[in-house]
C-alpha cells in the first residue's frame, strides 16, 4: 500500500511538473509570434506620401498649391494614362492622385486581386455641359428640343445644320467629347451622353451594343471630328482658338468659366450630371496636412464649386470601364 501511495504521488506530480513545462513552452511560442493578446500592439506609421499625380483638367489648381506644401511634387498627366500604369504598378509604390470619380473605383475593379484600397477626399465638383457658339445655341435648342440632348446631337452629327432649323452658313454639325480614353471630362461626358441616349443614369453598355441604331449613333458622334484636331486639348478649348473645326463642344461649368462664359451658348444635357474632383490616397499612406483644403479652396477660386452639390455623379465604375472600352473599339 505505501509503494502504491508513494507511486500516486510521483504521478500526480509529474504531471503537475508536465502541465508547467508545457505552459511554458506555450507561453514562450507566443511571444516569439508576438500573439500574446495582453501585449499591446503596434502599427506601422504610415509612409508620408509626397509625389502627387494630377489629371490635366486640374493642372493649374494642383500647381497652384504645390508653393503652399512643403516637399510635395506635382505631375500632371491625362487621367486615362494614369489609371493605366497605376493598375500594374506595385501598391506600395503608389501616388496620391488627384482626379474625378469614379476613377478611384476603376482602379480598383482593374486590380481586382491586388486593390489599393484608397481613401477617398472630395475636393469639388462641377456640372457637365454642352457649348456651342453664340450664333448656333437657339438653333441647338431648338431644333433638339423635346428629345435628350446629346441623342439629338449624335443624331445629326455630320449632318447639315439646317436639318436642326439652323443657317445653311453654319454648314455641318460637328460635335467633340473630346479624347474619351484619356481624359476624365471626356470619359465623363461620354457617359452623360450614353445616359441620354439610353434615357437612363445607369445605361448597360452591353445591351446597347446589341442595338444597331446605338451603334450608328456612336460611329456619328465619335467619327465627325477627328481628334487630331483637338490642338489645345479640350473640345471647347480649341473651339475658343480654331472655331472652324468644331461647333459643338462637351465641356464643364467650371471650363466654360475659365475660357470664357461669353463667348459661348451653354446648355445642360440631361440627365444633369456632375464630376466630382477627389484626392485619392492610398491605403498605408498619408496626404500632406492641409492638402485636401487647398486643392479645394484653389479649384473653387477656378470655377468649380463645392463637392456637396453633385446631386447625379456620372456612371459608376464598371459603366465606366464598359464605356472607356467600347469608345476604343468603335474609334479603333
Amino acid at each position: 500500500m505505501v509503494a502504491k501511495r508513494i507511486g500516486a504521488v510521483l504521478l500526480a506530480a509529474g504531471l503537475v511538473i508536465g502541465a508547467i513545462l508545457l505552459r511554458g513552452a506555450l507561453d514562450g511560442d507566443d511571444a516569439e509570434a508576438g500573439t500574446d493578446p495582453s501585449a499591446p500592439t503596434t502599427m506601422a506609421p504610415p509612409r508620408a506620401a509626397s509625389d502627387l499625380v494630377c489629371i490635366t483638367e486640374l493642372a493649374a489648381v494642383c500647381r497652384s498649391v504645390a508653393a503652399e506644401i512643403p516637399g510635395l511634387t506635382v505631375r500632371v498627366q491625362p487621367a486615362g494614362t494614369t489609371l493605366d500604369a497605376l493598375a500594374a504598378v506595385d501598391g506600395a509604390d503608389a501616388p496620391l492622385w488627384v482626379t474625378t470619380q469614379p476613377f478611384p473605383a476603376m482602379l480598383d475593379e482593374l486590380r481586382r486581386d491586388d486593390p489599393l484600397d484608397v481613401t477617398i477626399e472630395p475636393l469639388a465638383a462641377t456640372p457637365l455641359a454642352v457649348a456651342t457658339p453664340t450664333d448656333r445655341a437657339e438653333t441647338l435648342t431648338t431644333g433638339c428640343a423635346g428629345s435628350a440632348l446629346w441623342a439629338c446631337i449624335g443624331a445629326h452629327a455630320g449632318g447639315p445644320w439646317t436639318d436642326l432649323g439652323g443657317d445653311a452658313s453654319f454648314r455641318t454639325v460637328r460635335p467633340s467629347l473630346g479624347l474619351v480614353e484619356r481624359e476624365a471630362v471626356a470619359l465623363s461626358s461620354f457617359g452623360a451622353a450614353v445616359a441620354g441616349y439610353a434615357g437612363t443614369p445607369t445605361p448597360d453598355p452591353a445591351a446597347l451594343t446589341a442595338d444597331p441604331a446605338f451603334l450608328g449613333w456612336l460611329r456619328r458622334l465619335s467619327g465627325t471630328v477627328d481628334p487630331a484636331t483637338l490642338s489645345a486639348g479640350t473640345p471647347l478649348a480649341t473651339m475658343a482658338t480654331r472655331a472652324g473645326s468644331l461647333d459643338i463642344a462637351a465641356t464643364t461649368d467650371a471650363e466654360v468659366a475659365t475660357v470664357g462664359s461669353g463667348r459661348f451658348g451653354v446648355q445642360y444635357p440631361q440627365p444633369a450630371m456632375q464630376v466630382e474632383a477627389v484626392l485619392a490616397v492610398p491605403a498605408g499612406a498619408a496626404a500632406p496636412d492641409g492638402l485636401a483644403d487647398a486643392l479645394g479652396t484653389a479649384a473653387e477660386a477656378a470655377g468649380w464649386a463645392a463637392p456637396g452639390t453633385v446631386t447625379q455623379p456620372v456612371p459608376d465604375a464598371r459603366t465606366m470601364l464598359a464605356l472607356r472600352t467600347l469608345w476604343r473599339d468603335a474609334t479603333g
